[in-house]
């Protein structure tokens, strides 16, 4: 066959565990759709928007914890995958992209749908490949196998993903009417686990700096839901009287001596106060933290000694202070520190000076927000203790991950929470949670603002149905959360080149994509409307809670006044 070269690619990726491919339709790209389409294990999904399609297979790929195969034409195609391509490297989100290609000598000719896709994505891919445009002569098609086998490979080891194969196709690109599809049997690559273990005079050295450290803190950063990391910190944390940390993008709840309240206090408190929470030991593992507090607290107060647990080799220091890397998986460091380990001598003093600074504001807020006017913020609170249970929770950024930071998720044990914090930008959030609505069947719940909700449209615009998926849209009609920042809330050019003021609503989308809409504007509305809102039904449902920017930001400046009170009155 003339496109054998694909075929086996296609086998190659279905050989190591590939299930799903999504394509955005093209006609260079024929080739590749042709073959992901025919293969019997591959399921694939057809999504027009590019952009929106690559979020997808994020969200898709999360839930999988396997590569999710990217497919599109030639030309400025390739360029919209880019976002979301950049969010799953930093996430370390596995992704097989694969973008069609004019054949080399028409780059640079004006020939139409052309453009330098060689390396495209540039360092935001773990690996980068140009595969054979015509792979006749054996030699040729052993290395166009080993690129597909080396690339799968890239996107799962340490931390795994997105590597791009850029594929050059010439016609023609259609098999006759009469022709049959066959996948070879292809020589798979496979590649045994790494294990990262310590030397017997690594871990000596890490138990005299334990040794010579009164005050330990543990700092989690975005992190996968697990039941066993939580067991593990559990017990570490209880015999080792060692506070904890802890964001909603962490995925730790249920950890008992977890601290929640912490960008709050650390904002309050004047540097004298906060001094005594300065550790001597800070151990920190997961990706990023949502926290600024948290980060400028520690860049100017460094603790002695820092360890950074994590299963790779990539150097990272959001703090400034590391002094030293741990190349271990979290789940394993603990347990294998606590085995090492005498019995605990520490006092709980420490964890005391952060649990009484957390255990105030928790205190005041649930009556606070009782006495404030109807916002996004007592929204978000009302909507958050209505989650299902075994459920997904998507967060889109700025004001959404925030709010649901502030309110947090006690009690609701059993809730994955997913946030792009990777870049942290608006755009994709309505896709990767529809991508994690067709992953699997359980409810999926996305709490979004207006500007990333009406940028990310298109991750609706396609054929599937996502009866599993609820969305709450958070309303203001502009920017909020530059509202509440200082800087730009005090330019007189704010209210047209930083709020983006809009007067949309999402009846019609609702309408357009055939999905359920209710809508409200005070706390009573907003109650009836949970009522029934997560329950099953044939269609995706939208609850757009419609708030005042101007409420909002104001009830989040009493907020901060009143967190500062509650931190300095006992």
């Amino acid at each position: 066959m003339i496109l054998d070269h694909i075929n086996d690619m296609t086998a190659i990726c279905a050989g190591h565990g590939v299930k799903t491919a999504i394509i955005s339709p093209g006609s260079r790209s024929a080739p590749l759709t042709l073959a992901f389409t025919r293969h019997p294990d591959i399921e694939t999904k057809v999504i027009p928007d590019e952009r929106s399609a690559a979020f997808i297979a994020l969200g898709m790929a999360q839930i999988q914890k396997r590569p999710v195969v990217l497919i599109c034409t030639s030309g400025s195609a390739a360029c919209h995958y880019a976002p979301a391509i950049a969010e799953a490297f930093f996430q370390q989100v596995p992704l097989l992209v694969l973008t069609a290609d004019r054949p080399p000598e028409w780059i640079d000719q004006f020939d139409g749908q052309t453009i330098r896709q060689s390396g495209i994505y540039g360092n935001h891919v773990k690996a980068s490949f140009d595969f054979p445009d015509n792979p006749t002569h054996p030699d040729i098609q052993w290395h166009a196998n080993r690129q597909v086998n080396e690339a799968l490979l890239q996107t799962m080891n340490q931390p795994p993903g997105p590597v791009h194969i850029n594929v050059p196709l010439r016609e023609p690109f259609y098999p006759d009417a009469d022709e049959q599809t066959f996948f070879r049997k292809t020589p798979l690559i496979k590649q045994s686990e790494k294990s990262l273990q310590l030397r017997e005079e690594a871990w000596d050295a890490l138990l005299r700096e334990w040794d010579n450290s009164s005050k330990k803190l543990l700092v989690a950063g975005q992190m996968e839901r697990s039941s066993a990391m939580v067991e593990a910190l559990n017990t570490f944390s209880r015999n080792y009287q060692t506070p904890v940390i802890n964001e909603v993008i962490s995925n730790l709840h249920g950890l008992e001596n977890s601290i929640f309240h912490h960008d709050a206090f650390l904002a309050a408190n004047p540097d004298s106060d906060n001094e005594a929470l300065v550790p001597d030991l800070l151990i920190t593992f997961g990706k990023s933290n949502l926290s600024k507090n948290l980060k400028h607290f520690f860049r100017k107060h460094k603790p002695k000694v820092h360890w950074h647990i994590q299963p790779h080799e990539r150097y990272q220091d959001t703090f400034q202070s590391v002094t030293r890397i741990i190349p271990m998986n979290p789940l394993n460091f603990f347990p294998e520190l606590a085995k090492r380990l005498e019995q605990a001598k520490e006092s709980g003093h420490y964890l005391n000076e952060w649990k009484q600074r957390d255990w105030k504001i928790a205190s005041g807020l649930s009556n606070f927000l009782d006495e404030q006017p109807f916002g996004e913020f007592h929204a978000v609170r009302l909507a958050m203790d209505k989650l299902p249970k075994d459920s997904h929770l998507h967060l889109a950024n700025s004001m959404a991950v925030r709010y649901a930071n502030f309110v947090g998720l006690r009690g609701k044990d059993s809730i994955l929470v997913w946030c792009n914090r990777g870049t942290s930008g608006i755009d994709g959030s309505n896709s990767t949670a529809v991508g994690a609505a067709l992953a699997q069947g359980k409810t999926v719940t996305l709490i979004t603002g207006d500007m990333a909700f009406f940028y990310d449209r298109n991750a609706f615009w396609h054929n599937y149905q996502t009866p599993n998926l609820r969305i709450i849209l958070l309303n203001n009609h502009g920017g909020g959360i530059f509202r509440m920042i200082k800087g730009p809330s005090d330019q007189p050019e704010f209210e047209e080149y930083f709020e983006t003021k809009q007067a949309l609503n999402a009846s019609n989308p609702a309408k357009e994509f055939g999905f359920a809409y209710q809508r409200c504007t005070d706390e009573k509305e907003l109650r009836a409307g949970l009522q029934s809102f997560f329950n099953p039904g044939e269609k995706t449902k939208i609850l757009e809670i419609t708030t005042s920017g101007l409420t909002n930001a104001k009830v989040l400046e009493d907020y901060r006044t009143a967190v500062l009170k509650w931190s300095v009155n006992q």
